[in-house]
């Protein structure tokens, strides 16, 4: 006759078993793919180039090169220059980490001047935008966390190839396509 008790050291044991086999085999116990990635090196001035207006973005990184989880350009804004229309994303919250010059974003109500050497977060959810109020060019590093937000950037850049200025539908349109609302009213008076 088989027993369907088992006694406290069997259980023990199988527990035990089962615990580390979790901690140990994590990718047999979790379903995700396992995702080997390679350093990436960058030198300066490498990356997709592209203009919006007469103004630069380097594309630097994307989610395909970091499993999903950061996106980043270099963007050189020119002088009295507005780099978005204010909007807000859903999704991801953006950093900017300003190179040279200054950049001046505002975040809701909230306006910083934030220059060379400066880190800015600007959440998911709030209304913002930014500019370059100063007489130099800025030049600054943006995050997107998580990825997905270059691919926007990358079609937004497409709509000022030979030298087209987008409509306001069309940005409108992109918009809407990457989970990005537009809040055209909120436009800053001064830059």
């Amino acid at each position: 006759m088989i027993s369907n008790h088992l006694n406290r050291r069997e259980v023990m044991r199988l527990l035990t078993m089962t615990m580390a086999g979790s901690i140990l085999l994590p990718d047999l116990t979790e379903a995700r793919p396992k995702i080997v990635r390679k350093p990436i090196f960058i030198p300066q001035g490498v990356g997709m180039k592209a203009k919006m207006g007469d103004n630069d973005i380097i594309f630097k990184l994307d989610k395909s090169q970091t499993a999903g989880k950061l996106g980043s350009s270099e963007i050189t804004l020119k002088p009295g220059y507005l780099g978005s229309i204010p909007h807000f994303h859903k999704t991801f919250d953006e950093i900017c980490i300003v190179l040279k010059g200054t950049v001046t974003i505002k975040v809701v109500d909230e306006i910083d001047e934030v220059a060379a050497g400066g880190w800015h977060l600007r959440p998911r959810g709030s209304v913002h935008c930014f500019w370059n109020s100063g007489n130099v060019d800025a030049r600054f590093i943006e995050l997107y966390v998580p990825a997905g937000h270059e691919q926007f950037m990358k079609e937004l850049t497409n709509l000022f190839i030979n030298n087209k200025k987008p409509t306001k539908e069309e940005i409108k349109k992109l918009g809407e396509k990457f989970n990005t609302p537009f809040q055209w009213d909120q436009l800053p008076e001064k830059l």
